[in-house]
């Protein structure tokens, strides 16, 4: 007989009281705070880490490694929760989070941090989907809006602050400080977060975790293939050749075999529903981030500009992604929601190509801080609204697959597109400045299939 307390069989006795739920959102903010300030922050200083470490063909890989293992942790968490429940596997990721900080804050060469970064992206991807169980179980349906959109403004301090301070860190004291720094808030906000968590009721009674073979295969699977990606990206410029980008052109088919499987059917068709809600939320994220990870290293590269300047675009287009996300958070209902799933790509779009106006001779890089708080808030604008949305079309047996699917989504997205970003970069590595334009420009024509799988969000009416 188990000796956990079994839920009660009505789910609305699951839900927290006004004041344990207070707590939740607290903790929950506090949290992806903390890990905003340091993806902010680090992606502010990254172009300066690896130019310190003498690693700069591997900026790609630096950057986007942590989303590589991101995805193999994503895929293993909702099986994983729904077996076990959300706590075990969240108290597992911030351990892990907080363990791949410090290897990357005591590297002595640049292969010590992409491990280090590697170890932090496993520990990523066991936060974010017991978060999203949790706000499903235990906050009442009209309320998960607000909660969502929460964690989006979240992001509001760290893209305040975090620039400025990995400006500062990287200028008068060392980039190390950039990874050491949040483990030491962790530390202090761990107590709070167990005593608090204690007080949650049991979703269900635990079971054994069961996970197939094949899933178990493609997870590992997509998460070493995106590796993969990533170090080619790393390839220098000459020696590029017919061998690499068939290889490039393998792997890329792999992924695509592999990836599928730990997302819902339909997802690659877009298929109306769940299926294109995901991989709407996952083209409009993977632009966002991928475009976003490139625009310190050409600021820096072609206008000159040194961490704190360049960790102003950063700090303005998080703002302006509250804003949007706080807009959305007031108007939940089903026609607003169709009318941001529109605006949001348009807006996107728009935002992106004026960036590309700072690589125009006579426009400066204060262009690219302009476009990318229009990119920012049409972004916020939509993409909290798609989990509600997603969570909304599944029955709460399966809430722990389909948030880990949205996570995957993100994580592939944004992993994936930072990885071919990095190969359209070497590949046109010849042709100066430009090779900002070509590398965006391909990330902008993706958000044009996010504006038609936004057309698809809704299942088909019955007539």
């Amino acid at each position: 007989m188990s000796s956990n307390p079994s839920p009660a069989d009505n789910s609305e006795n699951l839900y927290l009281s006004g004041h344990l739920a207070a707590w939740f959102k607290i903790i929950a903010v506090g949290m992806i705070t903390l890990v905003a300030f340091e993806a902010v922050a680090v992606a502010t200083a990254m172009p300066f880490i690896v130019d310190s470490l003498q690693g700069n063909r591997f900026y790609a890989l630096a950057s986007g490694i942590p989303l590589a293992t991101q995805l193999v942790s994503t895929g293993l968490a909702g099986p994983w929760v729904d077996a076990k429940g959300p706590k075990p596997v969240m108290y597992t990721g911030i351990v892990l989070f907080l363990s791949g900080l410090l290897a990357a804050t005591f590297s002595p060469g640049i292969g010590w941090l992409v491990v280090g970064r590697g170890i932090q992206g496993l520990g990523g991807g066991l936060l974010i989907v017991p978060l999203y169980v949790m706000v499903g179980a235990y906050v009442l349906p009209r309320k998960q809006g607000a909660f969502f959109a929460a964690f989006a403004i979240a992001w509001v301090l760290p893209s305040l602050f975090g620039p400025l301070v990995a400006g500062f860190l990287v200028d008068y004291v060392h980039w190390r400080w950039v990874f050491g720094s949040s483990p030491l808030a962790f530390i202090i906000f761990l107590p709070v977060m167990w005593v608090k968590f204690k007080q949650f009721p049991p979703l269900h009674a635990t079971k054994p975790l069961k996970m197939r073979k094949r899933f178990m295969f493609a997870t590992l699977a997509s998460g070493t293939l995106i590796g993969a990606l990533q170090i080619i990206s790393g390839i220098k410029p000459q020696d590029i050749d017919a061998y690499v980008l068939g290889g490039t052109l393998v792997i890329t088919v792999l992924l695509f075999i592999f990836i599928r499987r730990l997302l819902p059917t339909g997802t690659f068709l877009a298929r109306r529903g769940v299926p294109a809600t995901i991989a709407f939320r996952g083209l409009l994220n993977g632009t966002f981030i991928a475009t976003e990870t490139f625009l310190p290293f050409m600021l820096k590269n072609v206008h000159g500009w040194n961490p704190t300047q360049a960790g102003l675009v950063m700090t303005a287009s998080g703002v302006t992604w509250a804003v949007g996300s706080w807009i959305q958070g007031r108007y939940p209902d089903e026609k607003q929601f169709r009318l941001f799933a529109k605006i949001g790509p348009l807006g996107q779009i728009l935002g992106t190509l004026i960036t590309m106006l700072s690589l125009v001779h006579g426009f400066g890089g204060w262009w690219v801080l302009i476009g990318w708080c229009l990119a920012g808030f049409s972004v916020g604008l939509i993409y909290p609204a798609t989990s509600v949305h997603s969570l909304g079309m599944t029955p709460p047996a399966k809430h722990g697959k389909i948030s880990s699917a949205l996570q995957v989504s993100d994580t592939f997205g944004a992993s994936s597109l930072i990885a071919y970003a990095g190969i359209v970069y070497a590949l046109t590595y010849h042709f100066g400045s430009l090779a900002f334009a070509f590398t965006i420009g391909m990330l902008c024509l993706l958000i044009f299939v996010a504006l038609w799988a936004g057309t698809r969000l809704f299942p088909e009416e019955v007539k």
